[in-house]
């Protein structure tokens, strides 16, 4: 009777977990998926990834039409709406971070539109080996950024529908 009352117990306890579990994958946030991404941004950012083989990750992250924050509004990554962290809105500034976990730069530089103005943060990864020379991945980011932003005339164009 013991033994019986002790698998319960484990039984029940078993079950409180998966709940708490499932609980807290329902009440994750959905970000929209880059396949499903259909506007200019995403043409954008498939081109890059396309373009630059030594890419691991692309995003644009911008405040949309609307919208009062900056938040991911192109990746080569299934996050399409999440909102920026705050480290990734940078008014001006870039940022260099090679990854603890895996071999990858990640380089983050402000947006600009063909005018020169600022629209957002462009964030790149690339495929990186400690000790590589960071200087080259930074210069190779910046030529990417002068190249992206050729290709924006204005942030509302960023939007713009595509089949």
């Amino acid at each position: 009777m013991k033994n019986l009352r002790h698998h319960f117990l484990l039984l029940a306890l078993a079950g409180l977990c998966l709940g708490a579990v499932a609980l807290r994958a329902a009440d994750a946030p959905k970000y929209g998926l880059a396949a499903d991404n259909k506007i200019r941004a995403q043409q954008i950012v498939n081109a890059l990834m396309a373009g630059n083989p030594h890419l691991v990750a692309a995003g644009l992250h911008c405040v949309p039409p609307g919208g009062d924050r900056q938040v991911i509004v192109a990746s080569s990554l299934n996050v399409i709406g999440k909102l920026s962290d705050p480290e990734d809105v940078l008014h001006g500034a870039t940022t260099i971070a090679p990854s603890a976990k895996a071999p990858k730069l990640g380089i983050m530089l402000p947006l600009h539109d063909k005018t020169s103005k600022e629209i957002g943060s462009l964030a790149l990864q690339f495929k990186y080996q400690a000790g590589e020379d960071q200087v080259k991945y930074f210069a190779e980011a910046t030529a990417i950024r002068e190249r992206v932003a050729q290709d924006i005339p204005a942030l509302a164009d960023l939007f713009t529908a595509v089949p």
